[in-house]
């Protein structure tokens, strides 16, 4: 058929006779654009997919990606936080470590501060009972020294009485018992225990008035009238009569020699005498038995030591009194000047300023209550102060 006949496919530009071929054509034109349309549409929905898989790749990606990142910041954040804590926890462990290593060294330095106090306070201790001991050691050495001197002293006294008056008994007093160094018995010719004088020695610097009272003491309880004070030269009592060489106290109960030979002879020697004389005329008197028994206890030691004590004492008394009568008239004449002292130093103050103007105080400051009375109230204007202050002050 020629191509006039001919139809040509607008589709597919192909040219084919009309009739039946034109159904198959169609159809098949139709199945090809199906299939192709089919493929195209699998062509597509592939790319879509496959775009769509790209996407949700990428979208995965991305999100793991931002899970990645965000996994990585927290990790870092939790590690940043981890290593802050973990740094606290190593200050915190550094810092308890350094805190028990200060607290282990300040109890050991505590310790050896305590240990080097104790050693210190130990050696205190150990000087001070060291240096009392040296004391004592001083004290002792002292004392032995001066009880060795003063038994050097009684020994020689004692040798040197039993040399010179052999008759009579030489008692030596024994070391801590209460009294004298010694006692001598007077023995003459065939009379034993006539008399006895009470010896008492000292070899020291200064005298002790006290020695005196208690050689009184010790006499009247052993019913002794005569004492001896026997001292070192250098001690002998202030009122020492150069001349005599002696010193008497109490009525010449007690006598106070120095440690020189010829005068412990001679006093003793005297006393001695005096007692011996009167032992001697206390038996050559007849009298009766009352009046002896009277006279010996007039002449014994405990009524005339009391008396003499008692005389002493009222010495003693009366110059005490007149020590405490000074003693109150200069207090009242000290008084008495304080009183003239501040009288003269307030009219000094106040009467300067009253020459200036006898306004600024009362006319009467200056002048005594009683003596304002007399004083009528039209004379005021005429007062001269300073004169009647000057007459106040001279009839004080």
């Amino acid at each position: 058929m020629p191509d006039a006949f001919k139809i040509t496919c607008p589709e597919c530009g192909k040219k084919f006779d009309p009739g039946s071929a034109i159904d198959n054509h169609i159809k098949n034109v139709s199945k090809q654009k199906e299939e192709k349309i089919r493929k195209e549409s699998e062509s597509k929905f592939k790319s879509q997919i496959e775009a769509k898989d790209k996407e949700i790749e990428k979208s995965k990606k991305d999100a793991e990606k931002k899970a990645q990142v965000e996994a990585d910041k927290k990790y870092k954040s939790q590690l940043e936080l981890k290593d802050k804590e973990n740094k606290k926890s190593i200050e915190e462990a550094e810092l308890k470590i350094k805190n028990k290593a200060a607290l282990e060294f300040q109890n050991q330095m505590q310790k050896k501060d305590d240990e080097l106090e104790k050693l210190k306070k130990s050696q205190e201790i150990s000087d001070r009972r060291l240096e009392q001991k040296m004391e004592e050691i001083a004290r002792m050495k002292k004392q032995g020294s001066m009880e060795l001197q003063g038994e050097i002293q009684e020994e020689r006294l004692q040798d040197y009485l039993e040399k010179i008056f052999p008759e009579d008994d030489i008692v030596d007093v024994s070391k801590g018992k209460k009294g004298g160094d010694c006692i001598q018995t007077i023995n003459y010719k065939d009379k034993n225990n006539l008399a006895k004088i009470y010896f008492e020695s000292k070899d020291t610097k200064v005298f002790n008035e006290q020695w005196v009272t208690k050689l009184l003491k010790d006499m009247q309880e052993k019913g002794i009238s005569n004492g001896i004070i026997v001292c070192a030269p250098s001690c002998m009592p202030v009122d020492l009569d150069k001349e005599r060489s002696y010193v008497e106290r109490h009525g010449n109960v007690i006598t106070i020699i120095p440690m020189f030979k010829p005068i412990i002879h001679g006093v003793v020697n005297r006393i001695r005498s005096i007692l011996i004389l009167k032992s001697r005329e206390n038996k050559d008197h007849e009298i009766p038995a009352v009046m002896k028994k009277c006279f010996e206890i007039l002449n014994s030691p405990n009524f005339t030591i009391p008396i003499t004590n008692m005389v002493s004492d009222i010495k003693n008394m009366k110059d005490q009194l007149e020590k405490d009568k000074d003693s109150f008239m200069l207090s009242l004449s000290k008084k008495e000047k304080t009183i003239n002292n501040i009288k003269d130093s307030l009219t000094d103050m106040v009467l300067p300023l009253i020459n200036i103007d006898s306004n600024l105080f009362p006319e009467n400051i200056l002048i005594p209550q009683e003596k304002v009375k007399k004083i009528t109230k039209k004379d005021v204007d005429k007062i001269d102060f300073k004169k009647i202050i000057q007459e106040n002050n001279s009839e004080d």
